[in-house]
Parts: structure tokens; sequence; C-alpha cells
């Protein structure tokens, strides 16, 4: 597997979510940092998922049609065959499928992020080591938390220091 490491302005899309369960739970407390637009289709929910106001439930069956106008999807049910069938739906309507736990049925995974402020660092094993990637992004948290990597400095004297430095080669 190789997955590219990018980020994804996301500000005009609604996530969905195909599950309502435990693992849904997970991979909404990694994406309300981001977006607040989310989206549920299951048919039962759990109360932690109810208890955010900001998330769409909508409670039935999954179906293909589900996934028209959402470019973010996590097949996150507790079953595997209906996981592999959204995610091939997925490439039939050009969504970008995450089938949670199974890395190498993604078309993304999710990488262990670390955010402050204006910065994000995210950490992926490309879905081979996840407890690696969170040990480097806790590590990274750390450093960053003591003051170790990271700045006060302003937008423009990183982009002046940075020309500086280029102009030297």
């Amino acid at each position: 597997m190789n997955f590219l490491p990018i980020s994804i302005n996301i500000e005009d899309e609604t996530i969905l979510i195909i599950g309502g369960g435990k693992v849904a739970i997970h991979k909404i407390e990694s994406l309300e940092r981001f977006t607040h637009r989310i989206k549920i289709i299951a048919k039962e929910v759990v109360p932690e998922i109810r208890q955010r106001s900001f998330i769409e439930i909508v409670e039935k069956e999954y179906e293909p049609g589900d996934l028209d106008g959402h470019l973010l999807v996590y097949a996150a049910t507790n079953d595997s065959v209906l996981n592999s069938r959204i995610r091939e739906d997925g490439k039939a309507r050009r969504s970008i499928v995450n089938v949670v736990d199974k890395p190498g049925n993604c078309d993304f995974v999710s990488p262990a992020i670390y955010k402050q402020d204006n910065m994000t660092v995210a950490v992926s094993s490309n879905g081979e080591n996840v407890f690696a990637a969170i040990h480097w992004r806790n590590q990274i948290r750390d450093l960053a938390q003591s003051n170790q990597i990271g700045s006060s400095k302003t937008k423009e004297i990183f982009r002046q220091e940075f020309h500086a430095a280029n102009q030297k080669s």
C-alpha cells in the first residue's frame, strides 16, 4: 500500500459514516476537531452519537445512492461484506472510502494527528502499524507541548527566514 499524505479542504463537505456503533464514535472523535458536518447512516445508533447535536442521523439500511454527493466516506459497520460493498459502491460514485480497521481495503487511511492552533502534524504508517504512528505522534506532541519545537513567530517572520536561507543555496 502506498498512501499519499495530503490535507483536504473539507469546509464544504459533509463526511459520511455508514455505521452507528463504537467504531463510528472513534471516527467522529477524530473528525469533530476539523468539522461538524458529519452524517451517520445506520439502522441503530448508540447514545454517544445521538448526544452530538451537530451530527445528522439517518436511521435506515445502507443503499448505494447514500454515497452520492459525499467525497469522504467511512464504512464503519460490523459487517465486513457490507463494508467491502460500500467501498465498491464508492468507486463507482467517485467517493473515497475508508473501511475502518482494514487498510488493505481502503482508498485512504486516517493518520495519527496532532493539532495545535493552525499547525497539524499527521503521522501515518500506510496502515501497517497504527501503534507506531500513534507513538510518533505522541512524541511530536510532547516536543511541541514542552516548547522544544514550534514557535510563536508570525507567518511573515517564517517567510523571511525561509527566503533568506534559500538565497544562500
